[in-house]
């Protein structure tokens, strides 16, 4: 019974270790620039959910950029968004850097690497 008790032991610290090992990842984001807002969260398997919404009525809309592993500079992605309601957007894949922008404005919220 020791013996058997010993191996769980080993066994579940081997395990926390392995546990603590791996970084800490936030399961969603929420981005904002003057008149644009998003929340980006994680589904499972990698992929990340975009929405947004944009409130105001100037007409720009919000609308995601982003790079995605072979990317060196950002590019439009997803549909635009052009009413307060919140919208799904798109799709992203973790190691992807999101941002959420207003079109035709040029203003970028901070990116986020998932």
């Amino acid at each position: 019974m020791a013996k058997r008790l010993a191996v769980v032991a080993v066994s579940a610290a081997a395990a926390l270790v392995g546990f603590s090992a791996i970084p800490a990842q936030a399961l969603s984001y929420d981005l904002s620039t003057t008149g644009a807002a998003g929340r980006v969260t994680y589904v499972g398997n990698s992929d990340w959910s975009l929405h947004a919404h944009d409130p105001l009525t100037d007409g720009h809309c919000a609308r995601y950029q982003v790079k995605d592993t072979d990317d060196t500079s950002w590019r439009w992605y997803g549909d635009m968004v052009c009413t307060s309601t919140d919208q799904y957007v798109t799709g992203a894949r973790t190691s992807w850097s999101v941002r959420i922008c207003r079109t035709g404005v040029g203003n970028c919220s901070a990116a986020v690497k998932l």
